[in-house]
């Protein structure tokens, strides 16, 4: 009588510990993967708040209205305390226009860090973000000095 009852017990343990593996979702993820996190200032605004390196920072605009006037100005990391200007673009918001910045860097240290995204002429606030010196699992470029 004893047995049947440690049998029975331990058969319904399997079953219940069959079914919370069967049930339990299992979440795939990827050490290199960031999150999307939509950071916004005005009518300006980025998807995350880390980049690896490879990948495309999108400013996009929502609602830019025919009086906004300004510069936007990408200052890179120079060091801990110090920032300088990467790139400048002018935006007028009576004129709908699509631009492309690309600049060469000469190496990795030049990405990586803290980055500011300032919005002069208006009264938006800054975006920051950061990159981070490393690729994604699928991106097998590597990223040498060029100068």
């Amino acid at each position: 009588m004893i047995k049947a009852k440690i049998i029975i017990l331990i058969i319904i343990i399997t079953i219940i510990s069959a079914a919370l593996i069967i049930f339990t979702p299992i979440e795939k993820t990827s050490e290199n993967k960031i999150e999307e996190q939509w950071l916004k200032s005005g009518s300006f605004e980025i998807d995350k708040f880390e980049y690896m390196l490879g990948e495309k920072i999108f400013l996009s605009t929502t609602n830019l209205l025919p009086d906004d006037k300004g510069i936007v100005q990408f200052l890179r990391p120079m060091n801990d305390t110090h920032n300088m200007s990467y790139i400048t673009i002018p935006f007028d918001g009576s004129e709908k226009k699509q631009f492309n910045a690309l600049k060469e860097i000469c190496s990795i240290d030049d990405l990586a860090g803290y980055w500011i995204v300032k919005f002069l002429g208006t009264q938006y606030e800054d975006i920051n973000f950061k990159v981070i010196g490393k690729t994604n699992d699928w991106d097998d470029r590597t990223f040498e000095s060029i100068c």
